[in-house]
């Protein structure tokens, strides 16, 4: 095993990425979370991002696309929740009231 072997990024942010991430942004768009609409949705984040692939990047490189991708959305004015307990609503609310959720 080599050390690029060791630095393959968690499955937990691939899990992250494609049932979290993506469904949001679907959501926000009026999409259903599809396989096919995420998997346009993630060649477009790839295309835009400047990214060949994401597949077998390390932990480091995918947690930067994951980033680019929320901060495309939010420059958009969409926030994308990255944890299931966030509200759905959170864009809508205060920042002062959901701080400690962010």
């Amino acid at each position: 095993m080599t050390s690029r072997e060791h630095d393959i990024a968690d499955p937990i942010l691939y899990r992250l990425y494609w049932s979290i991430i993506l469904r949001e942004i679907l959501y926000h768009l009026g999409h259903d979370a599809t396989r096919r609409n995420k998997s346009i949705l993630h060649n477009f984040h790839k295309r835009v991002l400047g990214y060949n692939t994401t597949a077998g990047q390390s932990r480091e490189i995918y947690s930067h696309f994951i980033s680019e991708v929320l901060l495309l959305w939010a420059e958009r004015g969409i926030f994308i929740r990255t944890k299931r307990e966030q509200p759905t609503n959170i864009s809508d609310m205060d920042l002062q009231n959901i701080w400690d959720l962010l």
